[in-house]
């Protein structure tokens, strides 16, 4: 279907539902209550926490995520593939996994501490004020 708006033809592509489900009960809404439930549960979290305890555990439980993800596509490996596996198989991918992590995250400390201290030791040379 087109549509023009200010002189220009737009074209628009509207899916008709089949007439087989007219009348048929749509998909679940929204669970409001659910919605209202974790948003009590981040703001009891940060509340608790912190605001900056809550973001690096946030960026943190991302890092290991995104670690997570990147091993097992290294292995061809989906979650649902990981659970499939035997107990031994498994729990040998899970510490692989965990030692990446906890290296990761060492290297990351280090590299920040290593940042902080190169900051720490500028010095900022001081300018004679000069007089009229």
């Amino acid at each position: 279907m087109d549509i023009v708006v200010d002189g220009k033809t737009i074209a628009v592509n509207i899916k008709m539902p089949a007439l087989s489900d007219i009348g048929k009960p749509k998909g679940q809404g929204t669970d409001f209550a659910a919605m209202v439930e974790e948003q009590n549960k981040v703001k009891s979290e940060i509340l608790d926490k912190g605001f900056g305890k809550y973001v690096s555990d946030m960026q943190q439980e991302k890092l290991e995520k995104e670690i997570r993800e990147k091993i097992l596509n290294a292995l061809g490996l989906s979650e649902e593939d990981l659970a499939k596996l035997s107990p031994g198989q498994r729990a040998a991918i899970e510490e692989t996994i965990q030692q990446t992590i906890a290296q990761e995250i060492q290297e990351r400390a280090e590299q920040h501490a290593k940042e902080n201290e190169s900051k720490s030791n500028l010095s900022v040379p001081m300018v004679a004020a000069f007089s009229q």
